[in-house]
């Protein structure tokens, strides 16, 4: 269980995990999807398959998981179908079905290809850390984020968290790094960039697996594109690419922490606690370093 990217949102100062925290999730839990639902989302248990709790709490994190179950039913099959149907009334009756017949026709398609439509699971992960004051979601996509907010709003009543905000600029911080050839405060420079020119935001450059100090990269920065997207390693311990909303993609954890896992007893849930409490202890160094850098509130 290891989290591949990371949106940070700020939790209120007084706000505490409530003692009856699964029991408040529990109405939320997701139901299977009926014969007419196009899709349903709930919570699910971050133990995996049939495990009772809603949650799971460790050194003062808690993972919850929310999960979603959508049928696919795309547009263009329905109105393929719809357009059958009209057709042979057509040939039928010697007149095209008017307005609201046509509506008629469309109702009947989706609840009938729904029944027999195939059903896509998903899921988005997070965890409460109330140490570093942060709900931390394993996505960078804000709508994956705010489904895991909205729902636990709904649950706790009042859930107001804000997304982490910076008083530095996150581009002027990492394109002065290109510029200079190295990052600060822990940080190196890795192999990936993307360059953006801020009158023309559409035109980017993109180089992966490339030097980063090298001159042909430099020039770009002094001619006045910025880091929009930066591959940094952290510690020698975490590598990630940083974005210019402060979102971490695609995290991986390197050979040093790997290293310190232990073989959790060999347990399933032995396992799951040694890589949450692993995860979460490094994501909290990477925060206190962001916060050096780019100062979060």
């Amino acid at each position: 269980m290891w989290f591949k990217n990371l949106s940070f949102f700020r939790l209120p100062e007084q706000f505490t995990v409530p003692e009856d925290f699964d029991e408040l999730l529990a109405p939320l839990t997701l139901k299977p999807l009926g014969s007419v639902e196009l899709f349903t989302r709930g919570f699910v248990s971050p133990l995996g398959g049939d495990h009772p709790a809603l949650s799971h709490a460790l050194q003062g994190a808690r993972i919850v998981r929310l999960g979603t179950e959508e049928k696919l039913l795309p547009g263009s099959v329905v109105k393929q179908e719809v357009e059958r149907r009209a057709r042979a009334i057509e040939e039928r009756d010697g007149r095209r079905p008017g307005k609201k017949q046509r509506e008629q026709l469309k109702d009947d398609v989706v609840a009938e290809f729904t029944q027999r439509a195939f059903v896509k699971s998903g899921a988005v992960s997070g965890y409460l850390d109330e140490q570093a004051r942060m709900l931390i979601v394993d996505s960078a996509s804000d709508k994956a984020a705010e489904k895991l907010i909205t729902a636990l709003r709904e649950a706790l009543t009042t859930f107001a968290v804000e997304p982490a905000a910076t008083e530095e600029s996150v581009t002027v911080i990492l394109s002065e790094w290109v510029k200079e050839g190295q990052g600060h405060h822990g940080f190196v420079l890795g192999d990936e960039v993307e360059l953006k020119d801020p009158v023309e935001p559409k035109t980017s450059i993109k180089a992966k697996r490339h030097d980063l100090t090298s001159e042909e990269i430099r020039d770009h920065v002094l001619a006045g594109k910025q880091v929009s997207q930066l591959a940094l390693i952290f510690d020698d311990r975490i590598g990630f690419t940083l974005d210019d909303k402060l979102k971490v993609r695609r995290l991986r954890f390197l050979d040093l922490v790997i290293d310190e896992l232990g073989d959790g007893g060999g347990e399933a849930a032995g396992e799951f606690d040694a890589r949450f409490a692993l995860m979460t202890l490094e994501v909290r160094r990477l925060l206190d370093a962001l916060h050096t850098v780019f100062k979060l509130h």
